[in-house]
């Protein structure tokens, strides 16, 4: 599950840096031996909670195999960000691979933080694994909108994904079948709200809760942050719609204080029997609503890819976390052999068994682990949906504090959509052309 610090977090500085990579990882590329099996232990950079807990399970094994110790070194996620960068400005060898939450690729991508997998390690895509994920780990990114700096760089890979994260929706299924759009969601708020019965809870904390929440709800509505020209969207007719359903017709049947719930809060209600239904991360689902020592309605919730909008799509937002070796470190072909030892389907079924969330499709869709993992089948229509990422800008955490200020003002009942969305329209504009964005 996401953590807390995380969705509080952001970061707003711009740092760039010198591309740079070791001659050990020359010699990968030409096909040649490193003395990567002289290493004798990688050192990861990760974040503490959920998302590193399969990972420790599972490095015990891989010094079994290969004589080669993992040391896992945690920090919280806003020390994780900041210990990473003030490491990739001094080219510290410190760490052998980091973590990384998939918002932040534009800001190592940014800085040359990196070495590239694919050139210097021979990472190929494999079909098992869906192209998002690939392309979530790629820089300059290879759709949507590039900075501007960065349009004439040469497309690597820098990151692959350990944390499957695509957000989903969960519903009650002992009371209704699947909402096939939001119009079936509303009618099915409208109708199960109750007292001390939500019919929908909205995560409508400041910042990043809220801003994450939404962004689905945005996306299938036909509105977005900016668009293809980095041009501001979220004073479109389409964005502030979108912002109208969420914060006016559905909050009619949500819970109390509204702007002040958060991931745990949401996965709490519906663990207790007190909501209908909500959007959801796959680590709220493990964590909470189908772990039979906190939940009260195991086995009676269902999982499925974000509902469909007036564009007539659904859109998912990745949450992916990914491992990527720093341009520093001198054990780079170890490090690579590592990522490639996690990617083997054999390990990622055991990473699964530890509480791991996968990304490839053989095993998502495998039928022997539904039961164990009910929302498996959910998170593999997702990932074949192409679910949106976070705009790939180092101005992201400026970005998202004027959106998720504003959205939430505007749950709290504080500003309308329409001037909650023009508030932050205005905000984000200046900061992108401060930053030498289009204007």
């Amino acid at each position: 599950m996401q953590r807390i610090s995380r969705r509080e977090f952001v970061k707003r500085t711009a740092v760039t840096g010198a591309a740079f990579t070791s001659f050990p990882a020359l010699l990968a590329a030409c096909g040649e031996s490193t003395g990567a099996n002289k290493v004798s232990k990688l050192v990861v950079a990760a974040v503490q909670g959920n998302e590193d807990g399969p990972l420790k399970k599972v490095v015990g094994n891989y010094k079994s195999q290969t004589g080669i110790e993992v040391q896992i070194v945690e920090f919280p996620y806003d020390s994780l960000f900041s210990k990473l960068v003030t490491t990739f400005q001094a080219n510290d060898s410190s760490y052998d691979l980091c973590m990384m939450d998939d918002p932040w690729m534009p800001k190592f991508g940014t800085m040359g933080a990196l070495q590239p997998l694919d050139s210097n390690f021979g990472f190929t895509r494999d079909s098992d694994i869906p192209t998002v994920v690939y392309d979530v780990g790629t820089w300059p990114p290879p759709h949507g909108p590039v900075p501007p700096t960065e349009q004439s760089k040469a497309k690597h890979l820098y990151g692959i994904t350990i944390v499957g994260n695509v957000e989903m929706f969960m519903y009650r299924s002992d009371k209704s079948s699947a909402p096939n759009s939001w119009d079936d969601v509303l009618k099915n708020a409208a109708k199960y709200n109750a007292a001390n019965f939500y019919g929908y809870v909205i995560r409508g904390k400041a910042t990043n809760p809220v801003s994450s929440d939404s962004l689905p709800i945005l996306w299938s509505f036909g509105g977005n942050v900016f668009d293809d020209s980095w041009k501001v969207q979220l004073d479109s007719a389409d964005s502030i719609t979108a912002v109208d359903f969420l914060t006016r017709k559905l909050k009619q049947y949500a819970e109390p204080g509204a702007a002040n719930f958060d991931a745990a809060e949401r996965s709490q209600a519906m663990a207790t029997g007190k909501a209908y239904q909500s959007t959801v991360w796959p680590g709220e689902i493990t964590g909470i609503v189908e772990d039979p020592s906190v939940s009260q309605v195991k086995g009676k919730v269902a999982y499925i890819p974000i509902p469909q909008g007036p564009s007539g799509k659904g859109l998912g937002m990745m949450g992916n976390w990914l491992l990527g070796i720093p341009k520093g470190s001198k054990n780079g072909p170890a490090a690579a052999d590592f990522i490639k030892w996690m990617l083997k389907a054999d390990n990622m079924r055991n990473y699964v068994a530890q509480g791991g969330i996968p990304i490839r499709k053989s095993i998502l869709n495998d039928a022997s682990l539904a039961a164990a993992n009910p929302y498996f089948k959910a998170l593999a229509a997702s990932f074949d949906a192409g679910p949106n990422w976070r705009p790939r800008t180092d101005q992201w955490g400026a970005v998202e504090t004027s959106y998720g200020t504003a959205m939430n003002a505007a749950v709290a009942g504080q500003l309308t959509p329409q001037a909650a969305m023009q508030q932050a329209a205005s905000q984000i504009r200046a900061t992108m052309k401060g930053a030498g964005y289009p204007s």
